[in-house]
């Protein structure tokens, strides 16, 4: 199923682009096969699951998303992100998607809070 969207970070702009994981809740009997997405600097972002634009296969998520000031690398630079750990952490995060299987299309806001 299509599903894209805009990432915001306290309804305004995220500071720039990021990356969006779709975590497969497996208790749900859905699809096993998580998705991904880039959103960028706008926010705009669309689903994926084997190719670009492919969209999600139906089934529950749970959402995690990076966005990095400082990304993590090999050299031990300490790493920032731009938003708060719990998004950045399935076993955290409250974001949650659930995708039918007689779904069409899905717009799938994700505003993000920085406390």
């Amino acid at each position: 199923m299509p599903v894209s969207g805009r990432v915001s970070l306290d309804g305004g702009k995220v500071p720039g682009p990021g990356f969006i994981y779709f975590n497969t809740d497996s208790g749900t009997g859905g699809s096993s096969r998580p998705g991904t997405a880039e959103f960028d600097a706008d926010g705009n972002y669309t689903a994926k699951t084997y190719i670009p634009g492919d969209g999600l296969l139906p089934g529950k998520y749970v959402i995690r998303v990076d966005c990095w000031k400082t990304a993590p690398n090999m050299d031990g630079k300490p790493v920032v992100s731009f938003i708060p750990d719990r998004y950045q952490n399935a076993a955290k995060s409250d974001l949650t998607l659930t995708v039918e299987p007689d779904s069409k299309s899905i717009t799938f806001n994700i505003d993000l809070l920085s406390r």
